[in-house]
């Protein structure tokens, strides 16, 4: 049986909120990413200031020059995200089957709930009319029977297109393309292909798996893969949590620094865990200390830029830990959660050190997986062996069902 996967996306996402929050934005050309007059890239430009030329990732003092017109907006992200929530109440409508790969897009499965509805036009026309009425903001659809032909099929149409590829034509559908609208083909790859005289999907398609997998490794075979128009990748149920926490009591109410700071990061260690098994970042960190008297005290700070590297997470903990002047009682209660969580950018950074951090994190959880969570440990957290006993999945904490 053929799959039905829709790729749905947002035009102009950032931009289109702010338009949608703001009517006498609407028809205007808008850039968030900054101030006209700061340092900084465009983060997204409205379809109105696309048209003389403004591009994301431009800087904004080159995208003033092209658009002075423009209002130019730092952005928000509570609206970002509050938006992204409402697209997930529609999708749910349909399927539950809907797997978010940021804010603005998403993939839909509905291969078993295509006989509900009149045809497929008709639930990419009713999703993007309720979702047009609820917040402003337009979607282009791509339907296919895979992820891979959906997505190039959403961007084709752009702004509030909806492209349908029938069952059994992917391969006709993909050959005039240019090859850069695969997956893996960045700037690099396209001008090794360019060299060799391919530059279309069809005639890259034609060659060997084993000359693509020569050229690129074992990302090669995925290429030729796509070519073809094969992508077996299920669409993965993948809703964005508002939040993620683990929070502990401790077995005796204590004083000694070394254990609580310990068990925070410890448990921050944990969030981290989750956050990149799940491919998240998030913007904002808790810290929770409850008292032996069972008062509580609880406070957050936002990260400098999103996250799920467990080191950025505790210097953010433990500032908050440090910096707050704690009362002269016993600790029985300790916390770390994070909010404003959302999907990781699976664009590659720039800049070498996130690059590096990405990988070393990498290696951290396959050695984890491999041997235990406990195989890799910050040093402070050792102390918690003068406490809790310990197995391979981790600490026997006081709590043991918010270990996990």
């Amino acid at each position: 049986m053929h799959k039905t996967i829709f790729h749905i996306d947002a035009d102009a996402f950032f931009a289109s909120v702010e338009q949608g929050f703001n009517p006498r934005l609407r028809g205007n050309p808008v850039i968030v990413g900054g101030k006209e007059n700061q340092r900084g890239v465009v983060h997204t430009a409205s379809y109105e200031a696309r048209a003389l030329g403004v591009r994301t990732g431009m800087p904004l003092s080159k995208a003033k020059t092209l658009c002075p017109q423009a209002v130019f907006l730092k952005g928000c992200y509570e609206h970002y995200r509050a938006v992204s929530e409402v697209f997930q109440e529609v999708y749910l409508k349909y399927t539950p089957q809907v797997e978010f790969t940021s804010l603005d897009d998403a993939y839909l499965d509905l291969s078993g709930a295509v006989h509900l509805y009149p045809s497929l036009q008709w639930i990419a026309d009713a999703i993007k009319k309720d979702v047009y009425r609820r917040t402003g903001v337009t979607l282009s659809v791509g339907i296919g029977n895979s992820k891979v032909t959906a997505r190039i099929a959403s961007g084709l149409k752009k702004p509030a297109g909806v492209v349908c590829v029938p069952a059994g034509q992917e391969k006709e559908f993909l050959a005039p393309l240019s090859v850069d609208v695969l997956p893996g083909i960045g700037r690099a790859a396209k001008e090794r292909l360019l060299d060799l005289r391919i530059f279309t999907v069809g005639e890259l398609a034609r060659l060997s798996k084993m000359v693509l997998e020569q050229l690129f490794g074992k990302n090669g075979i995925k290429i030729w893969n796509y070519a073809n128009g094969i992508d077996p990748r299920p669409v993965e149920r993948r809703i964005i949590p508002r939040q993620i926490s683990r929070e502990t009591s401790f077995e005796e109410d204590t004083s000694d620094m070394r254990i609580i700071k310990g068990t925070l990061q410890y448990l921050t260690e944990r969030i981290a865990k989750k956050l990149r098994r799940q491919n998240l970042l998030c913007r904002t960190v808790g810290v929770k200390i409850g008292y032996s008297d069972f008062k509580r005290h609880a406070q957050t700070r936002s990260l400098e830029y999103p996250s799920n590297d467990s080191g950025d997470l505790f210097t953010v903990v433990e500032s908050i830990f440090s910096e707050r002047r704690l009362r002269r009682i016993r600790i029985r209660h300790a916390g770390v959660s994070v909010s404003q969580i959302e999907p990781q950018n699976y664009q590659r950074s720039l800049f070498n050190e996130q690059t590096r951090r990405e990988s070393l994190n990498s290696a951290v959880d396959d050695i984890r997986s491999r041997f235990g969570f406990m195989a890799l440990m910050p040093a402070d957290t050792l102390e918690l062996k003068r406490k809790y006993r310990m197995d391979s999945g981790g600490y026997i904490l006081h709590n043991p069902a918010l270990t996990k």
